[in-house]
C-alpha cells in the first residue's frame, strides 16, 4: 500500500516536472510572438494591407490571443504541446502578412525553421553540415538561408538540458526538449557527474550522427 502511494506521488512530481519544462519553454514562445505581432502592427500602421493581408493578420492576432489562452488554462506538459500548433499557425499567418507587404513569395504550410522555431515557418531546402558531421537536408527559414549562404552561422536556438546550453535542433519540439529533460532527471540518482555526462552526449549529437528529423535521444 505504501510502495503505490509513494510511486503515484512520484509519478505526480515527473509530470508535474514534465509540465513545467513545457510551460517555460512555450510561455518563451508566446512572448516572442507576442512581440513579433507587436512590431509588425508598429510596421504596417502607414501600410494599406488590403484585405488578404489584413485577414492573415487578423487570423495570426486570434491564434496568439487563443494560444495564451490556453497556456494559461494548461495542466498537464500535453496541454502544452498542443499550443506548439496553434503558435506554429499564428506565425505562418504573420510570415505571410509579411510576404504580401513585401511583395515576396508566399510563405507554404511548412515545418517550422529548422534552427529556431520562433523564426516562422521554413522557406527553403538546404544542405547544411554540422561541425565534425555530416552532411544533411534541413527546412529552414530565409534569413537562415541567406546567413548560410553568405557563409555565416545561423541563428540557433539555444535550450537548457540540465546543465548544458544546447541547440534546439537537437530536440526538434518540445515534446523532444520535455524528453531530453526527463531523462536527465532519471540519471540523477548517478549524480552531477552523471548529467554532465548525459548531457554532453546529447550535444554530441550535433557533431555528427543526427539525421536532423528533429529526434532527442535515443
Amino acid at each position: 500500500m505504501f510502495g503505490g502511494r509513494r510511486r503515484r506521488r512520484e509519478e505526480a512530481l515527473v509530470a508535474k516536472d514534465r509540465w513545467r519544462t513545457a510551460r517555460k519553454l512555450m510561455d518563451e514562445d508566446v512572448t516572442v510572438l507576442g512581440e513579433q505581432l507587436a512590431e509588425l502592427h508598429v510596421d504596417t500602421l502607414a501600410d494599406d494591407l488590403g484585405h488578404e493581408a489584413a485577414d492573415h493578420y487578423r487570423r495570426a492576432l486570434a491564434h496568439y490571443d487563443q494560444a495564451k489562452d490556453l497556456l494559461a488554462a494548461s495542466a498537464t506538459a500535453e496541454d502544452v504541446v498542443a499550443v506548439e500548433q496553434v503558435v506554429a499557425d499564428a506565425r505562418f499567418h504573420r510570415a505571410t502578412v509579411l510576404a504580401i507587404r513585401d511583395g515576396e513569395p508566399l510563405p507554404q504550410r511548412r515545418e517550422p525553421c529548422f534552427f529556431n522555431p520562433q523564426h516562422g515557418p521554413s522557406m527553403q531546402d538546404v544542405e547544411w553540415t554540422p561541425p565534425g558531421g555530416t552532411p544533411r537536408t534541413i527546412a529552414i527559414c530565409a534569413a537562415d538561408a541567406r546567413r548560410l549562404a553568405a557563409g555565416e552561422e545561423p541563428l540557433v536556438r539555444m535550450v537548457r538540458i540540465g546543465d548544458r546550453w544546447v541547440p534546439w535542433h537537437l530536440a526538434g519540439s518540445v515534446q523532444g526538449a520535455i524528453d531530453a529533460g526527463a531523462q536527465l532527471a532519471r540519471s540523477g540518482s548517478h549524480g552531477v557527474h552523471g548529467q554532465q555526462n548525459l548531457s554532453q552526449a546529447y550535444l554530441n549529437q550535433a557533431m555528427g550522427g543526427y539525421d536532423g528529423t528533429g529526434g532527442g535521444f535515443n
